[in-house]
């Protein structure tokens, strides 16, 4: 941690940190083709993207007009981003799709590690809400719980294929 940084966004940095590895060791858990293959909804490689995309938007306010795995491609907000090709997609190999997870939580440990407190404040990107945007806050601890989520998701669907 930077002295600039400060006790809030470095305590994110720790929380989104330890959530990621949490949510990886899930994904590392489908074995083989399970990996690309939806069962009860999604597969474990759109659950990546899914929370990669997110990150992007949600914490590093990426506009990059190339987002198709939100779970929002209905909503005129979220087409109003662009619809240039996607840089990873659902099919292509493990390794790639979670290189780029981790490329992603990496970018938004790194951000918070150099935030100061002051950082935290403004408004990003929502779909859902009437002004099209929310906190900074309360964006960051609602992607540490989707984050959390979704490890619980891919928890269940893995235990569906036994």
């Amino acid at each position: 941690m930077t002295p600039q940084a400060g006790a809030v966004a470095a305590y994110l940095a720790e929380q989104f940190r330890s959530e990621l590895d949490l949510f990886r060791a899930a994904l590392e858990q489908a074995p083989g083709d399970a990996f690309h293959t939806p069962r009860l909804g999604h597969s474990p490689a759109w659950h990546a993207l899914h929370i990669a995309e997110w990150l992007r938007l949600m914490v590093l306010d990426d506009r990059t007009p190339n987002y198709h795995h939100l779970g929002w491609e209905d909503n005129a907000r979220v087409q109003a981003l662009g619809t240039q090709a996607a840089p990873v997609r659902e099919s292509d190999p493990r390794e790639q799709l979670l290189a780029a997870l981790e490329q992603t939580g990496a970018q938004v440990v790194a951000w918070l590690e150099q935030a100061g407190d002051t950082a935290l404040n403004g408004e990003v990107f929502s779909a859902a809400t009437p002004g099209g945007t929310r906190p900074r806050r309360l964006a960051l601890g609602m992607q540490l719980r989707h984050i959390g989520y979704h490890r619980g998701q891919l928890n269940l669907l893995l235990k569906s294929q036994v």
